[in-house]
């Protein structure tokens, strides 16, 4: 990870946290279409989890906007917000990531499909990912 946000690293945390919400988002909607027979309880929770990420995308994507209005001067009072939002947005991506290795290990559906267990791994690392730079921002 890059430092060259300086006293700033909450902003890109931010950054991230947007991105990562949206990108998870479509994940939720891109596992069924590659495992066309998943079990409706899996497409049920895909769904939960999609609306979360997507309403998590739309209040960081408002953090932004704030920053942007504030040419980037935030308050300890929206850089508590901030963390506070990122801190959430990290523990949902923790809990995604428990139901896509549940997926790996008890749904017939993806254990039978090779392509879909390839791209739940890689969704895997790359909510991974999400939480390893957040996390090193939220230290």
């Amino acid at each position: 990870m890059q430092f060259y946000y300086g006293a700033q690293n909450i902003l890109r945390a931010l950054d991230e946290a947007e991105f990562w919400k949206h990108q998870e988002a479509e994940h939720t909607d891109l596992i069924p279409i590659v495992t066309p027979n998943l079990e409706p309880a899996n497409v049920h929770t895909l769904q939960q989890f999609g609306a979360e990420m997507t309403k998590l995308n739309e209040e960081a994507m408002k953090y932004v906007e704030s920053v942007n209005r504030a040419a980037g001067d935030i308050g300890p009072e929206l850089k508590a917000q901030m963390l506070d939002l990122i801190t959430i947005c990290v523990d949902q991506s923790k809990k995604f990531i428990e139901f896509l290795e549940g997926l790996l290990n008890t749904s017939t559906a993806v254990q039978a499909n090779p392509p879909s267990v390839a791209v739940i791994h890689h969704m895997i690392r790359e909510s991974m990912y999400f939480v390893g730079i957040a996390q090193l921002i939220l230290q």
